[in-house]
């Protein structure tokens, strides 16, 4: 009788386990599960209206497997960051691997529990606090399963943002500026399967954010995409309203961020003065024009000169994922960091992407084989003055030329000697023909490659 109840205790025992397993989302601490790590397009770790996350900084993470997210395996779990870009959940949030299968992972920022099924509401009536309406969206971290570690979200901005900095001209007084823009549409939503923005609605009128720091007066707002051809700009300072009516013809678009330099000026006919002049990192720059606004109601003029001073910009960059110590063919390869462009092995088998002990994830072209790595359909148009940079090391000491780098099929000139084993060191090239899309290689031949090449931190940055 007792080996009875002992066997059946143990069976119990046995089935709570196993039921347990079963449940992917059972009460863990935040150091188990599904970590992340985070960064957005364009930059290292950096977030929303500012350059780093904020501690306790929240998105919203899915894991599906198979098209769309009606039967996604988990739906909408809070995880946070203390501010490092590393973002981790608790309790029935957390979320873990499937014992069998691939999963994909899509992510958003900022975190809503409102989301209705797939539908993130967004509304950018009030500006005061930016981070909570910047919103991004993350569908790179595919394909992976139990074995791949902690998948690394690379985040886009969706919306829209102008900058405008503006100083005042003499006799001008902006100190307590405020600066409203007219008629502007306020919600739209996010689909959170594709990531696209619909159209906006709710026209309003929004007052800008003002940043005054050292006496220099920042305007800022994040729009939703669309048309703001004619749309009306009007800063105020004193008693005084300077209007600006935006040119025809222009549109804004997802993740791009629009900057000017605005004088206000006195005198009989009071005018805003606009110059086009966008520096950025973490948002896509785009050129303004320079433009007039009569004082009030007067009559506007534009008068867009040509821009001179085209800033740099990254439009390309690839540190080849996370993967722990995997060691997996190019063809095989899931974690590339980015997703609009072809990957393939140009002489299949030999080129992998791998990591050691003391390397992140990169690619190996092994010694005394051809092997290779093409990266086709990169964008470029209007980069000119284009520059790669890449890091390099070997297994044993060689000469950096023992890669060949290809740019649209035109080899480009490389040179110096690895000083040590397993070493990166940075490899710089410029004087590349501007196109509009790229097709980069990366070759060793038997004949040239006797050593075995890791390559990594690969950018192109043009200026436009």
């Amino acid at each position: 009788m007792k080996t009875k109840q002992f066997l059946s205790a143990t069976l119990a025992i046995v089935a709570l386990m196993a039921s347990c397993k079963k449940d992917d989302y059972r009460k863990l601490p935040s150091t188990e599960g599904v970590q992340f790590t985070s960064k957005i397009e364009g930059s290292a770790v950096t977030k929303a209206s500012g350059t780093t996350w904020g501690a306790n900084d929240e998105i919203g993470v899915f894991m599906k497997q198979g098209t769309g997210l009606g039967n996604a395996l988990a739906a909408n779990k809070k995880y946070v960051t203390p501010g490092n870009g590393n973002f981790t959940a608790t309790g029935t949030d957390v979320i873990n691997y499937p014992d069998q299968g691939k999963v994909d992972f899509i992510a958003y920022y900022p975190y809503a529990s409102a989301v209705s099924g797939t539908t993130l509401p967004i509304n950018v009536s009030n500006q005061t606090a930016q981070e909570k309406i910047d919103v991004m969206y993350s569908n790179n971290a595919t394909g992976l399963d139990k074995t791949s570690g902690n998948p690394a979200l690379t985040f886009q901005h969706k919306l829209s943002k102008i900058e405008i900095n503006v100083t005042g001209g003499t006799g001008v007084n902006i100190s307590g500026l405020k600066a409203v823009l007219n008629a502007v549409n306020t919600t739209a939503s996010m689909d959170l399967t594709t990531g696209v923005i619909s159209a906006g609605s709710n026209s309003a009128n929004v007052n800008a954010k003002i940043i005054s720091v050292d006496g220099k007066n920042t305007v800022e707002a994040i729009l939703i995409p669309g048309d703001y051809a004619g749309k009306e700009v009007v800063f105020t300072s004193g008693n005084e309203n300077f209007k600006w009516t935006l040119p025809a013809n222009l549109a804004y678009e997802t993740g791009k961020k629009y900057s000017y330099n605005v004088s206000l000026e006195s005198g009989e006919t009071k005018q805003v003065v606009v110059e086009g002049n966008a520096t950025i990192t973490d948002w896509t720059s785009i050129i303004g024009g320079s433009f007039k606004a009569g004082k009030d109601g007067g009559t506007v003029t534009t008068t867009p000169e040509p821009t001179t001073n085209a800033k740099e910009q990254t439009f390309y960059q690839e540190g080849f994922g996370e993967k722990g110590k995997d060691r997996l063919k190019v063809e095989k390869y899931m974690d590339f960091e980015n997703k609009g462009v072809t990957y393939s092995s140009i002489f299949p088998g030999f080129a992998d992407i791998r990591a050691t002990s003391t390397m992140n994830s990169h690619l190996w072209l092994p010694a005394n084989r051809n092997s290779g790595l093409k990266i086709e359909g990169i964008k470029s148009e209007g980069f000119k003055d284009v520059v790669l940079t890449f890091d390099i090391a070997a297994q044993e000491l060689g000469p950096v030329n023992g890669v060949t780098v290809k740019i649209n099929g035109k080899e480009l000139s490389t040179s110096g000697d690895l000083k040590a084993k397993n070493k990166f060191i940075p490899v710089k090239v410029s004087g590349i023909e501007s196109a509009s899309t790229m097709t980069l290689e990366f070759v060793g031949t038997a004949a040239n490659n006797k050593v075995g090449y890791r390559v990594d931190n690969v950018k192109l940055v043009g200026k436009k």
